[in-house]
């Protein structure tokens, strides 16, 4: 019977996420926490532990705070193991498999809780294993299973039980040396992310709640030592302060700095907007967990608006959820209900609640309205709680039409088919952004940031009236959303609609002056309106608030290009080399002014650098193989231009085979240049060069 669960549990837990593993993308935040972080493909150990989740330095101004070293760790095994690569389909069975083994712990845990109070009788363990498969299905778990990001979630969910665990078996053995087996755990579990600080609160009212009562001296029996809870709070309580201060330590002693788009409630001037505000967000956590329908994948920028008055209807769900807790409490003090059954809702809302504190911005606001990866953890107390409910209904005999363990499976099946049926439709919405961000709308259209990735998916599928219309909607809904305002105005510049994107860049800088990508792409409307002036004080406006900028020194270079500034435009490229060493357009333009001003020794000395670093570059093979040509190097112009027409591809053009067919002509190959002139007018029947060449071939009769 134990493999049979063992099994079943297996099964539903992979089941909901298999097609999006082997069909996904990274997604959403994965771009910035796996793709762009250096530190998932560096080679150092060290840098890590510096670095927050993004990869910023942690003491940084800038950073969010969030140090999660060993979640950034497991991401870089993946990249090892995955050959170097970085492989969506490797990280996302990661996740699954952890989600997994969070299922497994789950269930042990249930066990341990309920069989500590009911002596493992038939009716806890079946309890302990229908909660562990409503766990394993449960929707609300989609996002930190599909999101890679996620996988901070899981990890401390995994490490948080493996520490209760320890805890258990540390009361039940009077062990100290498992009790601070349990606190490293736990320890452990913060690095994964930071809620893992909390098991050690749960793990207090577990001893609490479980600390037998000595009523009678029972000589058959070993003595108990009554102190013991005590005892053990005296270890646990300063190792949670302690933990807790080298959390602030790693900080550097500061608070990370949100803005009011992210939590909106946070920045409210009334202490009843505020704390009108998180209760209902708290209420939508709550529904999102019993009715898993509304998922999405942000909640922020008036996804839910602020409660700014006291007849607000959603104050009416408010009072729903405190008569609920009422309720439970009132539950509690009547003594017609037996201890047990007391201390196992105490326990399972201990569960609920305490990990979730750190979201609830009851102790500090977060950088969030609602994120559906924080409840990974908080739904196991959930799913006990439900469970229980369930079985005490059926107990009762509140449904007499059937006999009431019949009415129990029939009942837990169907509210197992229907969350695993949508956590299955909801994996599918993690498989790219495109369906991510479209499922998104139906939840919150009111979302600005909801639009404005919309916007950039579609840009980059090439819809451009789709992008265009979602980047202004989302300016409509946010009218200073200043990056939604850069795309627009880099999307016009593409149109050649360059006074209307000069009024969207200019409005961006005007919402946020320091913002460079802005200022260079003003530069480059600029300079296609032959503004050159005022093109290069963008340019070193752009430079001068972020030094590093690779690609605004190339548009500058190419600026002063325009401008006939020929050695300023080398050093703009040089710059823009040095800062990024494989930047293609650079190397690209830099060969080729060397090349056509006749400085063709000075290109031959940059080529072997330019090809160390780009050998797999088809437009620097072809660079360097005109270089070679005008040389006389024939044969090593050949290799070059050969290469270059292989890594071009079917994207090859009649410049590149015109090119080489030049090199033949030279090389008096004449019927090789014929072949290649004619292949590059099959290609493109008006290109001068080829019948320009082609003519002189059969004019002077060489072919």
């Amino acid at each position: 019977m134990f493999f049979f669960k063992l099994f079943a549990l297996s099964f539903v837990s992979f089941l909901p996420y298999l097609h999006s593993c082997f069909y996904s993308e990274f997604v959403f935040d994965d771009a910035e926490a796996i793709i762009k972080n250096k530190d998932v493909t560096s080679n150092s150990l060290i840098d890590v532990f510096y670095h927050d989740f993004w990869g910023n330095k942690i003491a940084s101004n800038l950073s969010h705070k969030s140090y999660r070293p060993l979640t950034t760790l497991s991401f870089r095994l993946n990249y090892i193991l995955s050959g170097y690569e970085l492989n969506p389909i490797h990280f996302k069975v990661t996740n699954v498999l952890c989600h997994w083994v969070c299922c497994l712990l789950v269930w042990y845990s249930y066990k341990l809780i309920l069989g500590g109070l009911h002596s493992y009788t038939k009716e806890a363990l079946d309890v302990a294993w229908h909660a562990s498969i409503l766990f394993a299905v449960h929707p609300i778990h989609v996002e930190a299973v599909s999101g890679i990001v996620g996988r901070a979630d899981i990890l401390c969910a995994v490490t948080f039980f493996i520490s209760f665990i320890l805890y258990h078996n540390a009361i039940k053995e009077g062990s100290y040396w498992k009790l601070f087996a349990s606190i490293i755990m736990a320890a452990v579990s913060m690095l994964f992310k930071e809620t893992g600080i909390t098991v050690l609160g749960f793990c207090i009212v577990y001893d609490i709640v479980t600390q037998p009562k000595v009523t009678k001296i029972d000589y058959h029996t070993p003595p108990h030592d009554k102190f013991a809870t005590v005892k053990r709070l005296f270890i646990v309580v300063p190792s949670i302060v302690i933990l807790i201060y080298g959390r602030w330590l790693i900080m550097g002693g500061t608070k990370p700095e949100f803005k009011a788009v992210d939590n909106p409630a946070a920045f409210c001037d009334s202490t009843f907007k505020r704390l009108a505000t998180y209760n209902y967000i708290h209420f939508l956590n709550m529904l999102l967990m019993i009715w898993p329908e509304w998922l999405c994948f942000d909640w922020s920028m008036g996804c839910v608006p602020t409660i700014n008055k006291q007849f607000d209807p959603r104050v009416i769900l408010i009072s729903c959820l405190h008569l609920y807790a009422f309720l439970v409490a009132t539950c509690l003090f009547n003594q017609k209900i037996c201890k047990k059954s007391k201390k196992l809702v105490v326990l399972s809302f201990s569960l609920l609640v305490i990990p979730f504190l750190p979201a609830s911005n009851i102790f500090f606001p977060v950088g969030f309205v609602v994120a559906e990866r924080v409840l990974y953890l908080p739904s196991a107390g959930f799913c006990l709680i439900v469970l229980l409910g369930l079985n005490k209904l059926m107990i009762r005999g509140m449904f007499t039409f059937q006999p009431g363990e019949l009415a129990k499976f029939k009942l837990l099946a169907f509210l197992i088919l229907i969350f695993s049926s949508r956590a299955l439709e909801r994996s599918y919405g993690w498989v790219n952004e495109h369906a991510l961000f479209r499922s998104g709308l139906a939840v919150c259209p009111l979302n600005a940031k909801v639009h404005y990735n919309v916007a950039k998916v579609a840009d980059a599928r090439n819809e451009t009236d789709v992008a265009l219309a979602a980047y202004r909607r989302a300016i409509e809904l946010y009218p200073e959303y200043y990056q939604a305002m850069n795309n627009l105005g880099n999307m016009l510049k593409h149109q050649n609609k360059y006074s209307e994107a000069e009024e969207y860049l200019r409005m961006a800088l005007e919402h946020k002056h320091d913002f460079p990508p802005a200022w260079m792409n003003l530069g480059i409307v600029l300079a296609h309106q032959k503004r050159y002036q005022e093109s290069q004080d963008a340019y070193i406006t752009a430079i001068k608030y972020r030094h590093n900028y690779p690609d605004c020194f190339y548009n500058l270079g190419n600026l002063f290009l325009e401008m006939n500034q020929t050695e300023p435009a080398v050093a703009a490229w040089r710059q823009a080399i040095k800062l990024k060493p494989k930047h293609t357009l650079a190397w690209t333009n830099l060969l080729s002014l060397l090349d056509n001003t006749g400085q063709l020794e000075r290109a031959l000395q940059l080529a072997p650098e330019a090809l160390a670093q780009l050998p797999q570059s088809a437009p620097v093979h072809f660079a360097v193989a005109n270089v070679y040509g005008k040389l006389g190097r024939f044969e090593d112009a050949e290799a070059h231009f050969e290469r270059a027409l292989t890594l071009f591809g079917k994207h090859a053009q009649a410049i590149h085979y015109t090119n080489l067919g030049v090199l033949y002509h030279r090389w008096k190959k004449y019927h090789l240049a014929e072949e290649l002139y004619l292949y590059a007018l099959k290609l493109d029947p008006m290109f001068k060069s080829a019948k320009t060449n082609l003519g002189l071939l059969r004019k002077n009769n060489l072919i």
